[in-house]
């Protein structure tokens, strides 16, 4: 059987019709771009494919025609508005300045009359258009040459039917408009219904996927289908609590600070003593650094905030940090010198009307703080702060955005309180706009905090207020460290009155030496020292019976927290229990929650 060519069979009325490049073209373009005229509307395309795009095409004077199309230049949209956000090409930014998108297709071959054109949207619908669009051309005046067919808006796909006896020809700029005889850009409406991350992006591109002689039963012209060419970049406009490193910061244990000045142990934080590098730790706070970025002035769309959309905040702690310890954010820093500390100003307040958030030990129980998020992401360099700059480089999308420095401190508030360590702070949040057809931040956190102690932690499960036991705690580093101990006993209640008392001060074990701790003597320390009363009887009486011997013992049984001021690999510990008639028991010892002797 003989094998025909497609070409062959087109009727020779309409073969006769073509220009020369009929059928000559590899691939149909687009030429996306913001202007508030067509460029080049007049000017035939003389290429068979896209080519390499450049930024203004030079038109040839002889010809008036030219051999490059323009270079992509589409819109640009912030994530967070996409929930629900028509787009009028007419005017992109949305606030009736008239700023312009063009969407402009080229075939690279002749294109006859009757022709369906199929135009697809990836990541959005046509809206807003009155159900018509046209591809209208520049020829001593605007004309349209192609209609759609069928229902536009609310549909991604669309198809053009050109008209009858009209040759678009090869190359010709054809540009999409609500009205026939001038160009009235487009509309169409992006749905995104997830949360909002940093790594939020979509793209919405436009393609002509078919071009079919014969009102789309005939043959197939492929300069006239092209790839999809991106008509809105969409990401994420705010990025909060970006970028920052964990703030390790070590509570001070001993009884003097880095300026040789005596202090109450566990009332300050581990600080330098040169004023401009306490980054992370001054002698009441723990710093954490971290940066929130708006990118409202590189996005042709975005939002402004508003006093009721908030950064929802919840700080969780994995111990209890004391009672006195808040946290606190602040817009500014002031790095010291001299003898002038480095010091956090301008405090925001963690929402309206509270000053210091509270932490939680779980996030179910954490209370949830709604910080005003133009406090966070406005810089306010007032009170004497540091000037901050955008650190991004050219080529991260963050260049060029608004940029805002905050500063997390763990902080001891007043400053005489009695804090704990080993812990770590987690900090909880979410960006949720008032306005409810915005896409809100997915739920984050991050690892803010990280509050150890300059020394080492030993505890000990259980020791009993009798003649003869006692801890032994031996100091193998070359220089002597002070002791202090937590003690908390059998009770209903640990956390109420002074069932549990901190940091009772017990002196030095010299350097490479032990020291022997009687059980008897250290509860009168604790007793004397800070009026501890953990002893009272509590739970065990009434749970375990009255029988008297459990009764009568529970008042001296107690669990101990050594904190020793030496590197923990040269402290060591023993805990010893007399037994009457018998051999001495050695009980465990827990250096740092792993078991040790």
């Amino acid at each position: 059987m003989k094998r025909f060519n497609k070409i062959a069979l087109i009727p020779a009325a309409i073969a006769a019709g073509l220009a020369s490049n009929a059928y000559a073209g590899t691939e149909a373009c687009f030429e996306i771009y913001k202007s508030s005229t067509v460029e080049n509307h007049e000017n035939l395309f003389t290429g068979a494919s896209c080519g390499t795009r450049v930024a203004s095409p030079v038109v040839d004077p002889t010809t008036n025609t030219t051999s490059n199309v323009k270079e992509v230049n589409e819109m640009s949209a912030a994530y967070e508005l996409t929930k629900s956000l028509p787009i009028d090409f007419g005017d992109i930014v949305g606030n009736a300045s008239n700023t312009e998108q063009q969407i402009v297709y080229i075939p690279t071959t002749d294109i006859p009359g009757g022709t369906n054109i199929v135009i697809k949207l990836d990541g959005a619908v046509f809206d807003g258009n009155s159900n018509q669009i046209h591809l209208v051309k520049s020829d001593g005046g605007i004309s349209a040459v192609a209609s759609s067919d069928g229902t536009v808006d609310g549909a991604g796909t669309i198809t053009f039917l050109t008209k009858a006896g009209i040759t678009i020809g090869a190359g010709t700029r054809l540009a999409f408009s609500r009205v026939s005889t001038s160009v009235d850009p487009v509309g169409i409406k992006i749905a995104n219904d997830q949360c909002t991350t940093d790594s939020a992006t979509k793209t919405v591109t436009i393609a002509a996927t078919n071009a079919k002689t014969d009102g789309g039963t005939g043959y197939d012209i492929i300069g006239g289908i092209s790839k999809a060419t991106d008509l809105v970049d969409i990401s994420a406009q705010f990025y909060a609590l970006n970028g920052g490193t964990t703030a390790d910061v070590d509570v001070n244990a001993e009884s003097s600070n880095a300026d040789n000045t005596a202090i109450v142990a566990r009332t300050e934080f581990v600080f330098d003593s040169t004023r401009n590098k306490q980054l992370t730790a001054t002698k009441t706070q723990a710093i954490y650094k971290t940066a929130f970025y708006d990118r409202a002035p590189t996005l042709d769309r975005a939002i402004t905030l508003t006093a009721n959309d908030h950064l929802e905040t919840q700080f969780v702690a994995t111990s209890e940090p004391g009672s006195t310890v808040k946290m606190g954010l602040y817009n500014g820093r002031i790095l010291g010198s001299g003898s002038t500390d480095t010091a956090l100003v301008t405090q925001e307040p963690v929402q309206t009307g509270t000053t210091w958030g509270s932490f939680g030990l779980t996030k179910a129980t954490a209370p949830v703080y709604n910080t005003e998020a133009l406090d966070v992401f406005t810089p306010d360099v007032t009170n004497g702060a540091n000037a901050e700059t955008n650190p991004a480089a050219a080529t991260s999308n963050l260049f060029g955005a608004n940029y805002n420095e905050m500063f997390y401190a763990v902080t001891n508030t007043p400053a005489t309180g009695i804090m704990n360590f080993n812990y770590d702070v987690n900090t909880h949040y979410t960006l949720d706009f008032a306005n409810t057809s915005y896409n809100d931040h997915c739920a984050a956190d991050k690892f803010t905090h990280n509050i150890d102690v300059n020394g080492a932690v030993l505890k000990v499960p259980y020791v009993v207020n009798g003649e003869g036991n006692f801890v032994r705690v031996t100091n193998e580093h070359d220089e002597a460290a002070e002791v202090t101990v937590d003690v908390f006993g059998e009770s209903d209640n640990g956390n109420t009155g002074n069932r549990k008392v901190t940091a009772v001060k017990l002196g030095t074990v010299p350097a490479k030496s032990s020291v022997v701790y009687f059980v008897p003597e250290l509860i009168e320390e604790a007793v004397s020292q800070k009026s501890y009363a953990g002893a009272d009887g509590g739970y065990a009486a009434g749970s375990l019976g009255t029988d008297g011997v459990n009764a009568a013992s529970n008042a001296n049984r107690h669990t101990l927290t050594f904190t020793v001021t030496a590197p923990r690999d040269t402290v060591h510990g023993v805990s010893v229990q007399r037994v009457l008639g018998g051999s001495d028991r050695v009980m465990p010892v827990l250096d740092q929650n792993e078991w040790s002797q």
